[in-house]
């Protein structure tokens, strides 16, 4: 890929990783302009949570570079690579009784020297973000009691206190219903809007479609596709994921969604 672009946020450039000797990603390249929804898609086993821990700084490429807003970010302290990133971990379930409250102060933990003291510019970051997730009725209640969905918000509302650059989301809407599924997605479209770069992992190809404005897709740790969501086919979907599938427009938005229909005969 070359020389970064100044207009990424996030900058990925010839990326391999693997876990003991098992080669996970293959020489991953890309880029994603700030204040974009990207979508990373494909099926299981594609690597695609391994490859958002590394550009998190979680994990560390054996080759390869990973630049946010132009800074390398496995060189980075860790204190300062979480005022720039945040990662939301797939279905994360607090095993402690905080309250909802102290959840997403945690988000603050970047900017403080203290685990307990929190400034006025804390909580108001926290009531900010608590309001924008809708679970200020919540404040209070323990963390433990909540349902999946509620929990998922807090996680949310935790990277927004945390005031990043970045969220990188692991399948932000697993299991949840459709009413908190949609509002998971607008909370990501706001984000969005605000200036802030969002990179997720989706299972469901026909949310992507809806919300993204770039779909990247992986197959065995490689990429394989970067589209735009006009430019989804039945092609695509049958390279990725095996399956044969039409196209459907919607007649009242300018939205494509894919209806599979059998398994491709290989």
């Amino acid at each position: 890929m070359g020389k970064s672009n100044a207009a990424a946020t996030i900058w990925v450039n010839g990326v391999w990783f693997a876990y003991d000797g098992n080669q996970i990603l293959h020489d991953i390249s890309f880029e994603i302009p700030r204040g974009t929804f990207s979508a990373l898609l494909g099926p299981n086993g594609a690597g695609k949570s391994t490859l958002l821990k590394v550009i998190s700084g979680y994990l560390e490429p054996q080759r390869g570079q990973v630049l946010v807003c132009n800074q390398q970010v496995h060189s980075m302290k860790d204190k300062d690579r979480s005022r720039l990133i945040t990662y939301v971990a797939p279905e994360y379930r607090s095993a402690f009784e905080f309250t909802v409250e102290e959840a997403v102060l945690m988000g603050r933990i970047a900017y403080s020297d203290s685990v307990v003291a929190q400034s006025q510019r804390d909580l108001k970051a926290a009531e900010h973000a608590m309001a924008a997730t809708k679970i200020l009725h919540l404040r209070h209640r323990p963390v433990t009691s909540l349902s999946s969905g509620e929990q998922q918000r807090v996680q949310i509302a935790r990277a927004i206190c945390q005031d990043p650059a970045v969220l990188l989301l692991d399948e932000p809407t697993a299991h949840l219903d459709m009413s908190f599924e949609i509002e998971i997605m607008e909370i990501l479209t706001q984000l969005v809007r605000e200036g802030r770069t969002v990179l997720a992992i989706f299972h469901d190809v026909n949310l992507a479609l809806r919300y993204a404005s770039t779909l990247f897709f992986m197959k065995q740790g490689r990429f394989v596709e970067s589209i735009r969501p006009r430019e989804i086919s039945p092609e695509i979907i049958e390279k990725v994921y095996g399956a044969k599938s039409r196209i459907i427009a919607d007649p009242h938005a300018d939205i494509r969604y894919v209806v599979p229909y059998s398994i491709a005969k290989s």
